[in-house]
């Protein structure tokens, strides 16, 4: 889900972006990106498997990869019209530490760790409001948060670093 649709011709580029990446981080490898039933890709270097996160918004592509966990990536652009839709991802508890000051950052940032939040648990049915928490933090240009991901039986509460690029908050679990 994106609040800002781009259109088809970004998200192609987006795709080529992606696969660029692989091919420039493993460098004659044979790499192959496939997708599971969630969606979800998954990476294979020479028939070797690994954990892979894509991300893209607007001018910039990002991955994650490794060898041996998990990961998720997301980055989001510096943009004021999330205080238009906050409502559709924010819980109340979260509001109350969000500042006048840099309101528009802690929006973005927190819509940004939920989305690498979701990336992570990868199977989707996730409520931004109901099943995934951000808890408070302090906005600068390089730090940690922590979030959570509460569904059913399952209460797992993960570390997620965040840093400014360039207008963009870029968020990641690794």
């Amino acid at each position: 889900m994106r609040f800002f649709e781009q259109d088809q011709k970004s998200e192609n580029l987006h795709w080529l972006a992606s696969r660029a990446l692989v091919n420039y981080i493993f460098p004659n490898k044979k790499t192959e990106i496939s997708k599971d039933l969630f969606n979800k890709p998954s990476l294979k270097i020479d028939d070797n498997e690994f954990h892979i996160s894509i991300t893209h918004s607007f001018e910039f592509a990002a991955i994650i990869v490794s060898k041996n966990k998990t990961v998720a990536i997301d980055i989001e652009k510096l943009d004021e019209r999330i205080q238009r839709v906050k409502h559709k991802f924010m819980r109340d508890d979260e509001m109350q530490y969000v500042k006048k000051e840099n309101a528009t950052e802690m929006l973005v940032t927190i819509w940004s760790a939920k989305e690498t939040l979701y990336k992570y648990y990868g199977k989707k049915e996730l409520d931004f409001k109901e099943n995934l928490k951000i808890e408070p933090f302090t906005f600068l240009s390089k730090f940690e948060l922590s979030g959570l991901i509460q569904k059913e039986n399952l209460n797992q509460k993960l570390i997620t670093n965040a840093e400014v690029i360039d207008g963009y908050i870029l968020t990641y679990i690794s």
